[in-house]
């Protein structure tokens, strides 16, 4: 994606990274084929649901089936990308959260490994955001390559992502041991 301006890809992201309530409502008039959006991150510290799993599951196949969408379907597959790099947005932000109600137990090595992994998420991100804008405003003939390097990179994301978050788990100090009274001893 040399050809596509770095302007313009920064402006795609703010676009895409920014809260869409607003904008929702024209994606709501989405194919039934759409995915559902996963439920709202009201509690960053809980762990994935089995619907969020499910939510999760079924973006990864939508973003899958955006191989398939031929250019005259662009609108869906433009559609269904969207929703896709809004649930990874998501995604990070509760990773973020997650992150800094846990720094304090954090030793230095584990906050240096935190602040490395969400700035290659973000890097990632940005490339995610460079190829759907490719898909928004792509030519026919491009069509093939943009779909095709949305879809990588978004896997590509989503795996880093679930690294992270396994990862960035482990990064607490153990917890400390109760002060022993000294008179006991």
């Amino acid at each position: 994606m040399n050809s596509f301006p770095r302007s313009c890809a920064v402006a795609l992201l703010m676009a895409v990274a920014m809260p869409v309530a607003a904008a929702h409502d024209a994606s709501q008039d989405a194919p039934a084929a759409a995915p559902p959006k996963s439920g709202p991150a009201t509690d960053s510290s809980a762990k994935p649901s089995p619907q969020g799993a499910q939510a999760r599951r079924e973006v990864d196949e939508a973003v899958d089936a955006i191989r398939g969408y031929s250019a005259e379907l662009r609108e869906q597959a433009v559609a269904n990308a969207k929703r896709a790099a809004e649930d990874l947005d998501s995604q990070m932000a509760r990773l973020q959260e997650q992150t800094d109600l846990r720094w304090d137990r954090m030793n230095q090595a584990a906050r240096k490994r935190s602040q490395e992994t969400m700035a290659d998420l973000r890097q990632r991100r940005n490339a995610l955001a460079e190829w759907y804008g490719g898909m928004r405003h792509s030519s026919s003939a491009a069509w093939g390559e943009v779909r095709t390097g949305f879809v990588t990179s978004y896997h590509e994301l989503a795996d880093a992502l679930r690294k992270a978050r396994t990862e960035l788990g482990k990064d607490e100090k153990p917890a400390a041991e109760p002060p022993t009274d000294s008179k006991k001893r």
